[in-house]
């Protein structure tokens, strides 16, 4: 597209479009000559001027055009308002005169005087934009309001501040419940459901796991641990209930297999966001559900997408499995 048919086509409603909506578009279309730049390098790229004319203005934006000066792109817009001369000046009307005439004739004193328009009304977007966290919004969270949202909610550290896997964007939702000290099953089914766009996602808890018995805790008879009914301890290990769990992802897809295998990074993106969301060090095991009529027949052929112990099973298909994905003992692969 051409500048002349850029101009054109603005021109033709820009006195319909506040300020605030007029930059936004000018900064999208500079980004098409400029896709290396950020929003506020294309900024610097718009020269603002005043409008003269003495008469009463109905819009924000008087006119708007690109130019090319020196193989760069700048944008010129004339505004109706804030300036020190034209119809909305607090000057007094006699100083708005002269510069009608320096249009007319010469125009020095018009340029000489948008200097300092120029650098008064390059105040009003960001000002504007202040206070709208949608528009500074990115997909980084580099904006300003981002980082003062993470730092408040205390998430800053570990997302922006170091290299995560996770996609903090899926998370922002759920700032209010991340931030909460401990977690109930309810919220991690919702956070882990979002996340992973898995509807059907089941947390079983208190699944039974065997703790083996330190030596200082285990019966000597006679000596210590020995009191019947307060501390004595018959065995080398004993099963409790208390720190282990299953996630379950049910009626996956066949290909959620390998996706959620050590052939893929989603694995560990999952454990980060896990060991993120809990904050404690307990054991849990991710089981992916498949059904009899997901599972594929195996085939031993190059290049198959098929890989023992992963995805693949010998014989007839007889039902539903449940594959173990990933096994966390006490925050330990």
């Amino acid at each position: 597209m051409t500048i002349e048919k850029i101009n054109s086509d603005l021109n033709k409603k820009i006195k319909n479009i506040k300020l605030s909506q007029v930059i936004r578009i000018v900064i999208v279309t500079l980004k098409l000559y400029y896709p290396e730049k950020s929003e506020k390098a294309l900024y610097d790229n718009i020269i603002f001027k005043a409008n003269p004319s003495l008469s009463f203005q109905k819009s924000d934006v008087s006119s708007l055009v690109f130019i090319e000066k020196e193989e760069k792109i700048f944008v010129e817009i004339t505004l109706n308002f804030l300036s020190i001369f034209g119809s909305q000046s607090p000057m007094p009307t006699h100083y708005s005169e002269l510069v009608l005439k320096s249009v007319e004739s010469d125009k020095i004193l018009y340029d000489f005087l948008n200097l300092f328009n120029h650098h008064l009304q390059r105040f009003v977007y960001p000002i504007w934009e202040k206070h709208r966290y949608y528009v500074q919004f990115k997909k980084d969270l580099n904006d300003t309001f981002s980082r003062y949202i993470m730092s408040f909610l205390g998430l800053r550290m570990n997302f922006v501040d170091k290299e995560s896997k996770i996609n903090i964007t899926r998370l922002l939702c759920y700032t209010g419940l991340l931030n909460m000290r401990f977690q109930s099953a309810n919220n991690i089914k919702s956070i882990l459901r979002h996340y992973l766009s898995h509807e059907d996602l089941e947390i079983i808890e208190f699944i039974p796991e065997k703790y083996n018995i330190p030596y200082w805790q285990k019966t000597n008879l006679g000596f210590e641990n020995s009191y019947l009914g307060k501390n004595i301890l018959i065995g080398d290990s004993v099963i409790g209930r208390n720190n282990k769990f299953h996630i379950v992802l049910r009626n996956s897809k066949f290909e959620d297999l390998k996706k959620y295998s050590f052939l893929s990074e989603k694995i560990y993106e999952f454990e980060e966001l896990i060991a993120f969301v809990i904050q404690e060090p307990l054991s849990y095991e991710l089981i992916i559900h498949v059904k009899k009529e997901e599972q594929k027949d195996f085939i031993l052929q190059k290049d198959s997408d098929f890989h023992l112990g992963v995805n693949c099973w010998i014989g007839e298909k007889m039902r539903d499995e449940e594959v173990v994905s990933i096994r966390k003992i006490g925050g330990v692969n």
